[in-house]
């Protein structure tokens, strides 16, 4: 068989870099026939398939070969000879190779010197062989199509099978990520079950609390005002003696009066902000003005604590929507308030106005003011600021003021400085048809 030579062009400029050499396709031929094996080499010397020469591998026997490929398996085309050291040597090899090996990827062509001892009908059917050739009829160009379509077709299946290894991979990694996750879920709901369950422990144990704190105080409310009216009237029949045998000591009897009635106060203070608290509080809504509620409250202070001087300053008429005993509480708690925390003497400033559409109320006092640290807790239950030792006081009043107000639909604020006093503003929903526009209040 005459081999095809390639002519190769020679560049005689400049010499570059050299481009490494393509690794070649390998190509395993077994025969028991050397001159077989130099008709390959010489056939494949200049041949090319997709940029890359061929290589010989060569084996004499079907032994020799399954130990080439036993540690080769990675060749992808296999040129056999049938008749070897034994009749039917070769296809003895390609069982060994597609079932004891497990070597599917390999392509094998069949080539036979003697097709009468091994028909290609039979063979085709009965072994995993790829292509059948006759030795005779094997020219250079015949050879090349088979290897070229063997090599195809190997390339082919590796590509398959290492895209479908790299799909186990990553399936392997999304099952190991899915039981990840999975398991990450498992433990956070089994966290959230067991938050949710200590958010029911802690719910019911806070509403027990309040059940018995309710119990509490309408005990004490029960209990004590009975004694306390007692001790009440006891100290009055004892002024009245007092008052013709022992004047100096009416002041003491007045002292015991005072506190009969700060503890009356303090429960009933108590038992508003409880029902506040429980939404037991029905508010009674109506219009009404805030003028006259305003000056009632300053008349009753300026009677009950006149070492303090009163301003009021009312834009009138103040007409609000609110619960008048509820909005009364509120005047009447800031205004105990400022008296408490101011010295005597001092003034204390009441101003009531429209201001963009609400009503606007602000009791100002000259008093010990609120540390900047209480600020923010001013309007908790029972909080008491730093500075506020020595002053008798629960801590409950203005978490009264805040409550009633937001039940209204309003707030309430604070501005204060240590030593200059404190401002607390009331912003307060007007009565249907008397919200005043910018302008009017302007001209106002």
């Amino acid at each position: 068989m005459a081999a095809s030579r390639k002519l190769v062009l020679r560049d005689r400029g400049p010499k570059g870099p050299k481009k490494p050499a393509a690794e070649p396709w390998t190509v395993l031929v077994v025969d028991d026939d050397e001159q077989v094996h130099d008709m390959t080499r010489l056939l494949l010397r200049d041949l090319e398939f997709d940029g890359r020469p061929f290589k010989c591998v060569t084996a004499s026997s079907a032994a020799e070969a399954a130990a080439i490929l036993a540690l080769a398996p990675e060749i992808p085309v296999v040129l056999l000879d049938v008749v070897m050291e034994t009749p039917d040597a070769g296809l003895r090899l390609v069982r060994h190779i597609r079932e004891e090996l497990g070597n599917t990827r390999i392509r094998i062509i069949l080539r036979t010197g003697q097709p009468g001892d091994a028909p290609e009908r039979d063979v085709v059917l009965t072994h995993d062989i790829n292509d059948y050739k006759s030795k005779a009829d094997l020219t250079a160009q015949k050879m090349f199509t088979a290897l070229v379509g063997a090599l195809r077709a190997w390339r082919d299946i590796t590509t398959i099978a290492e895209l479908n290894r790299e799909l186990s991979e990553l399936n392997a990694s999304l099952e190991q990520r899915v039981a990840d996750r999975t398991r990450k879920l498992e433990e956070s709901t089994e966290a959230l079950a067991r938050s949710k369950q200590r958010a029911e422990t802690a719910l019911s144990r806070e509403t027990e609390a309040k059940r018995q704190l309710r119990q509490f105080l309408s005990m004490v409310s029960h209990e004590f005002r009975t004694p306390l009216a007692i001790i009440d009237s006891s100290a009055q029949m004892l002024r009245m003696r007092t008052e013709k045998s022992d004047p100096p000591s009416v002041v003491r009897v007045d002292t015991i009066r005072g506190g009969v009635q700060r503890l009356l106060g303090l429960i009933d203070t108590c038992l508003a902000d409880e029902q506040l608290d429980s939404g037991r509080i029905v508010l009674h809504e109506k219009a009404f003005d805030l003028a006259p509620m305003i000056e009632v409250a300053v008349a009753h202070h300026r009677v009950a604590a006149p070492s303090h001087s009163y301003q009021a300053e009312l834009e009138a008429p103040l007409a609000i929507w609110g619960d008048p005993g509820m909005v009364g509480l509120v005047i009447n708690n800031l205004l105990g308030n400022a008296v408490k925390y101011s010295p005597e003497g001092s003034a204390i400033r009441v101003i009531a106005r429209h201001e963009n559409g609400d009503i606007s109320l602000s009791v100002i006092d000259q008093g010990i003011g609120i540390p900047t640290d209480d600020l923010s807790a001013v309007f908790e239950r029972f909080h008491r600021a730093a500075n506020a030792n020595g002053i008798p006081g629960s801590g409950i009043g203005l978490h009264m003021v805040r409550q009633i107000v937001e039940l209204h639909g309003g707030c309430v604020t604070v501005q204060s400085e240590v030593g200059s006093g404190s401002c607390f503003t009331v912003r307060l929903r007007p009565a249907p048809n008397q919200t005043r526009t910018a302008s009017e209040e302007k001209t106002a």
